[in-house]
């Protein structure tokens, strides 16, 4: 594990491949998908599976809740 791996699992509390596999078979069992990424050059990439694009930004829509109902219960 690397220096910035070993930081996101001390602050986290779990790496980002730790995290993967932690919900890797939900992940696969998932009619759809969308997964956000910020890399170390500052890049914002999106991926999605889902054959539909408002299917897509309405889950956006409830995780952007969902983070938000978490942060507030903080």
């Amino acid at each position: 594990m690397n220096f910035p791996e070993a930081r996101r699992k001390k602050v986290r509390g779990m790496s980002n491949e730790e995290f993967l596999s932690e919900y890797h078979s939900r992940f696969i069992e998932s009619d759809s998908l969308v997964v956000i990424s910020f890399d170390k050059d500052n890049n914002i990439r999106t991926f999605q599976t889902s054959d539909s694009q408002l299917t897509s930004l309405g889950m956006l829509e409830v995780a952007k809740q969902q983070i938000l109902d978490n942060m507030e219960s903080y």
